[in-house]
């Protein structure tokens, strides 16, 4: 079996719909293959998924603090759109930074490059 390289490109919000979950099911098991993930690019609703205000109750699954572990765990970059981020308030600034760890900012290019070291994309 051949080994392939993936991007995974975030498009859902971390709550509302299932495609950030769905994605995040999807990371972990390529982590668990033997293929690669080459990085996680979140954009247009997706940069919501590292809103560090996100608060959610008891018994919901907080999914902005399981994409921070297994970045942390896999050593895996979460590329955050910085266009869809100011769009969307989710902003690295002194006053007002709702940046959750482990995710960092970047242009398009960054999306680009890792989509051409790629052997598929796959878009939630």
């Amino acid at each position: 079996m051949k080994r392939l390289n993936y991007t995974v490109v975030v498009m859902g919000p971390a709550y509302g719909t299932q495609a950030a979950y769905c994605a995040y099911q999807f990371c972990q098991s390529l982590l668990n293959s033997e293929h690669t993930l080459n990085s996680i690019f979140f954009y247009a609703d997706g940069v919501y998924n590292a809103n560090g205000f996100t608060n959610p109750s008891n018994d919901e699954f907080d999914l902005v603090n399981a994409w921070q572990t297994l970045a942390k765990t896999h050593q895996v970059k979460l590329a955050l759109c910085i266009a869809a981020a100011q769009r969307r308030g989710v902003i690295q600034e002194s006053t007002s930074d709702n940046i959750a760890a482990q995710f960092e900012l970047v242009g398009l290019g960054e999306l680009s490059e890792s989509i051409a070291k790629s052997d598929r994309v796959i878009q939630f």
